[in-house]
């Protein structure tokens, strides 16, 4: 694996990226995934018109931009759901990269809104990313732990998403992309006996067709207490 020296955080609009970057995160779009375009890739994540929120941070290794994490910021029924989208070149992929971060920018929006109702959501086309944030945040839907909890947010966060045979919830979405898996990658996952890995595997079958995992996790004060005591 990789080593990541160096990270370099944005926040839409007043500190956004120039041209270098949007062409150094394209690369990575055309490494990371199958079957969409590094363009389309770029205008339906990181120029999202739902959006009224971005923050982004970049991550560096010999002075190149070696992968990223992105959070989108939107309102829906009254709810504000944060999205995520990360991609790394092969040799840095490691669950952990995004996670702390994506948590931080989640918790610090609350602090500043408790009052508001609050989810991050993130289509994960990883069973090694679902793991990853999984393993450290306690309540996750969907989880071996809560299986066929919460439909309404998958039918409000999800409309179209396709139904899970587990889970029983729209927790599945094609997203016209796949992840440049091979097959003893494939081979690892489903053969795994990781829980969480396990159950990803079966909850969602197709990943490496494109199908991600649809993932949502409350953010307030019963999952930051409960998210500690877990860690």
């Amino acid at each position: 694996m990789g080593a990541i020296q160096q990270t370099q955080d944005f926040s839409w609009p007043n500190n956004w990226l120039d041209t270098s970057h949007i062409s150094a995160l394209k690369d990575i779009f055309t490494a990371c995934f199958n079957g969409i375009s590094s363009d389309e890739y770029f205008e339906k994540y990181f120029n999202c018109s739902a959006a009224f929120k971005r923050v982004l941070r970049l991550y560096f290794a010999d002075g190149n931009i070696v992968g990223y994490c992105l959070l989108t910021f939107e309102r829906a029924n009254k709810k504000v759901l944060l999205r995520a989208s990360a991609g790394f070149y092969p040799e840095f992929r490691q669950g952990g990269h995004t996670l702390s971060f994506s948590i931080q920018q989640a918790f610090k929006y609350w602090l500043m809104h408790p009052w508001q109702d609050i989810y991050y959501a993130d289509t994960m086309l990883s069973p090694a990313m679902y793991r990853a944030i999984s393993k450290r945040v306690a309540i996750t839907y969907p989880s071996p732990q809560f299986l066929h909890h919460k439909r309404d947010l998958f039918d409000a966060f999800n409309k179209g998403g396709i139904v899970s045979s587990v889970t029983d919830t729209r927790c599945l979405v094609e997203t016209g992309r796949s992840s440049a898996y091979s097959d003893d990658d494939l081979k690892a996952f489903f053969n795994s006996e990781k829980r969480e890995i396990a159950f990803y595997c079966k909850a969602n079958p197709h990943f490496a067709s494109g199908v991600a995992l649809f993932v949502i996790m409350p953010i307030n004060l019963k999952q930051l207490v409960h998210t500690l005591f877990k860690r």
